[in-house]
Parts: C-alpha cells; sequence; structure tokens
C-alpha cells in the first residue's frame, strides 16, 4: 500500500503509503479446509479492485473475510492477511475515532500473523503498517511509535524486500521524507531518496514508488530527476491499492508537474 500520510508517519490518498500487486495478494493461495465457496471469496477480493472503491466496498468485504475466518484447525494466513489489509484501509477511509478502531483491530490480526505464522513476512509488515496508522491518528503517540514502526518494518525488509510491490522500502522511504529532523525524530532526506529508490528499482510498475521518490528528489533540487519520476506515474498500471491508488497517484502527479512546471514526455515502464 501507499505509506499512511504521516503527519509524523503514513499514504497520498499510507493514502497509499499498503504491497505485492494487489492482484498479486487477492491470489494468494487459496485457503483450505473448506473455508467457504471460493465465490463468496471472489466476490470480496473484487469488491477492494473497484476502480470506485468506497467505505462500504471496503467494509463489506471486511466483514466476508471475518466470516471466512477459520477459529483454528485450518489454514488461517491468507484470510489473516486480508483481515490486515483491509482493516488498514477502512482505517485510511474513516472517520478518526473509527480509524484508530480498525487500525487497534488490524494491529491484533499482525500480531495473530506473527504469532501463528513467524515466517511470513505479511506479520511485521502490517504491524508496521497499523502502528503508523495509529501514529497518523495521534500525532503525540506517534512520536512514541516510531522506533516501533520502523523496527517492524525493517524486520519485515529483511524477510523479503519485493513484499507489497517494496512496501516496506517505500513506507520507511516516506517516513524518513515527512519526519522532522534529529533530534526531534528520524527525518533524512538522503535516507529517504536511498530507499524509494530501491523501491522503485525493486517494482518498477507501482506507481507510488515513483510519486514519493518524485518528492523526494525536489526536495532534493532534482528537478529534471523528478519530472521523468513523475511522468512514469502516468505510464505504469499497478498500485498496492488498484486501481483506485492508481487513479490518485496519477492526478497527484498531474498536480505535482503542473505546479513545477516539469517537461518531458512520459516514459514508460517494462
Amino acid at each position: 500500500m501507499p505509506a499512511p500520510r504521516l503527519r509524523l508517519p503514513v499514504w497520498p490518498a499510507i493514502r497509499a503509503a499498503m504491497a505485492m500487486a494487489l492482484v498479486g495478494w487477492l491470489v494468494l493461495a487459496s485457503p483450505s479446509g473448506g473455508l467457504a465457496a471460493a465465490g463468496t471469496l471472489e466476490t470480496a477480493d473484487r469488491l477492494l479492485m473497484a476502480p470506485d472503491l468506497n467505505k462500504q466496498k471496503v467494509l463489506q468485504a471486511f466483514s466476508t473475510y471475518e466470516s471466512l475466518l477459520p477459529v483454528g484447525g485450518a489454514e488461517r494466513l491468507p484470510i489473516l492477511i486480508r483481515l490486515a489489509r483491509t482493516a488498514f484501509l477502512i482505517g485510511e477511509f474513516g472517520e478518526k475515532g473509527q480509524r484508530r478502531l480498525y487500525y487497534e483491530q488490524g494491529r491484533e490480526y499482525a500480531e495473530a500473523i506473527m504469532q501463528e505464522y513467524p515466517d511470513s513476512v505479511a506479520g511485521p509488515y502490517w504491524l508496521g503498517m497499523h502502528l503508523a496508522g495509529l501514529a497518523d491518528v495521534n500525532r503525540l503517540r506517534g512520536v512514541r511509535l516510531l522506533p516501533q514502526i520502523i523496527t517492524a518494518l525493517e524486520r519485515a525488509l529483511a524477510m523479503d524486500q519485493t513484499y507489497d510491490q517494496a512496501g516496506a522500502y517505500r513506507v520507511l522511504g516516506r517516513i524518513y521524507y515527512e519526519a522532522p529532523r534529529p533530534p526531534i525524530s528520524v527525518g533524512n532526506i538522503k535516507k529517504s531518496f536511498e530507499y524509494l529508490s530501491r523501491a522503485a528499482q525493486i517494482a518498477p510498475a507501482n506507481s507510488t514508488n515513483h510519486l514519493y521518490l518524485a518528492e523526494t528528489m525536489i526536495k532534493l533540487g532534482q528537478k529534471e530527476e523528478a519530472g521523468q519520476e513523475l511522468n512514469r506515474v502516468l505510464t505504469v498500471n499497478q498500485n498496492a491499492d488498484g486501481p483506485y491508488g492508481l487513479m490518485a497517484d496519477q492526478r497527484q502527479a498531474r498536480e505535482l508537474l503542473k505546479k513545477h512546471g516539469f517537461k518531458g514526455e512520459a516514459q514508460s515502464v517494462d
């Protein structure tokens, strides 16, 4: 996903900063043990791929996933991952009070993944994401949570750099971009550039990786390179949040191109 819009930390629309490709996580290994008819799961998955994604659709998908989660004795990981991701989406769509509740619930699902499936990168990744969401809701608490957020995402990074379309690199890069510099916090624009460059290299078809990298380049004074990255946002076809997130990123890229007077033709990404 994108990163929550860290007002201390998280996305453009953490809107954005969630990412393996959305399609990728929707076709995770089918839940075993007869969780439910495939159509029910597929219907919920399709709701989250809608270009006109809204809170009602996200809540409907979340409710379906909750009904499909086995209590025990069956493979729970695919549904736990969906619940953690969807709880984060609800947090992004919800009002302040609701956001906190869903981030807390998503944190519990992430911790369940870490306990039941310690080798899964999804546990520490979604733990970091939901902690970032909680930091976004409460800035004072966010200062205290920031070390835990970084630790969780660095752990995810050590397990799988590619997960969620280089999600850990993307979110950490955004944190270093948005956080105040030391001694107040951990902000480091050069480190942001390093992490976001890696995200764009690992997942070059992800729009948020290029958008965040462009904004970091602008702050570094790399105007020509930033314009190229913004043009790439307009040509790629993936986003951790699916079509909805892709369109949001492309709108923001056009606004930045216009604001800074960048020129140049869009460049394609394989």
